[in-house]
């Protein structure tokens, strides 16, 4: 292990994921087991959110088998190595995503200036394929190809930025594990979360990074496309238009719709639509009402507003904003 700031403790409990549920979090001091929400919504699949404000460190050895992490920080310092291999460190709205073929051990050290929020998703080699039809060498092949290897492990480990969409994915998994406490509905949502965060992540990556079958499909293409998208995530507020657009990044009209759809499987409408949306979902969870939301996302009419919001997440805006302050409220402690 490498850089970890702080030295490593005489004696601490060693912690695997995909056994927390069966420990009953034994070892965890009890300021951060305040904060732990446990749920196995399927065999190899274990999500553990933390939502509150412990007063120390938490520093403990991790183990794991063959199986994929992916953590979404939104408030807090994560500090994580693996041994002989890399160390990392997030704070605020950022994710740390590995993959592992083969046993491995670690340590972690979990801080917090006020409160520390993170939802883990950790999934063993076989409930993978059973979610995805994926196998861990497939998503280590796909990291790899993003540059995100540790050559001499069967092991890749990254961060990368907390985009509205993960934010919105994380928001979704601990509003269900409220929402659907005691529905056989709540173990359904989260592995189609679970899978869809994973999918979100690597479709990232490999957009941002490139790949071999992207830059062939689309050699000239490809940066006027990324450009395209970032100018909709930096200006959702505007009108844009696909002429306008097209027009902005030099592509014509007809080569920046296909290539939307080939690069980042959705149209122009869609992506701004997803964005806006997104946007939307950060603003409702901080307490914003749904019309200045609306207005501020966009959208000039508030019925328009509504109805795509339902159609997107699956429930009007008033409401979700209230299920989320409600479900926000019992995380915290008392």
């Amino acid at each position: 292990m490498n850089g970890l700031s702080l030295e490593r403790p005489s004696s601490v409990l060693s912690h695997n994921p995909a056994k927390m549920v069966e420990s009953k979090l034994d070892g965890v001091p009890d300021t951060w087991r305040q904060t732990m929400l446990l749920e196995r919504p399927n065999a190899g699949v274990n999500i553990c959110s933390m939502y509150g404000s412990p007063s120390d460190q938490w520093v403990f050895q991790s183990e794991t088998e063959q199986a994929l992490s992916m953590s979404f920080l939104l408030e807090g310092r994560i500090e994580a190595a693996i041994e002989d291999g890399v160390d990392l460190r997030l704070s605020n709205e950022q994710v740390l995503l590995m993959a592992s073929n083969q046993p491995i051990s670690g340590w972690d050290v979990f801080s917090a200036e006020k409160d520390f929020k993170l939802v883990n998703v950790h999934i063993t080699a076989s409930a993978l394929e059973g979610l995805t039809g994926l196998a861990m060498s497939d998503i280590l092949q796909q990291m790899r190809s993003a540059k995100l290897d540790m050559p001499h492990l069967d092991v890749c480990m990254s961060t990368l930025p907390l985009s509205s969409s993960l934010r919105r994915l994380a928001a979704e998994i601990v509003h269900c594990q409220h929402r659907y406490a005691d529905s056989p509905l709540k173990n359904m949502f989260l592995c189609a979360k679970a899978t869809e965060a994973l999918a979100t992540i690597i479709h990232s990556k490999i957009t941002s990074n490139g790949n071999i079958s992207t830059q062939r499909a689309l050699p000239t293409d490809r940066p006027k496309l990324v450009r395209a998208k970032a100018l909709l995530e930096n200006t959702y507020t505007d009108t844009w238009t696909v002429a306008a657009l097209a027009q902005a990044v030099g592509l014509n009209e007809k080569r920046l719709q296909a290539g939307f759809q080939t690069l980042f499987g959705y149209s122009v409408h869609e992506c701004l639509t997803r964005i806006r949306i997104d946007v939307a979902l950060a603003m409702l969870a901080h307490g914003f009402s749904v019309t200045h939301t609306a207005q501020s996302v966009g959208f000039s009419n508030i019925s328009h507003f509504s109805k795509t919001f339902s159609q997107q997440i699956g429930m009007p805006p008033k409401r979700w904003a209230k299920e989320w302050l409600l479900s926000e409220a019992k995380t915290q402690p008392n």
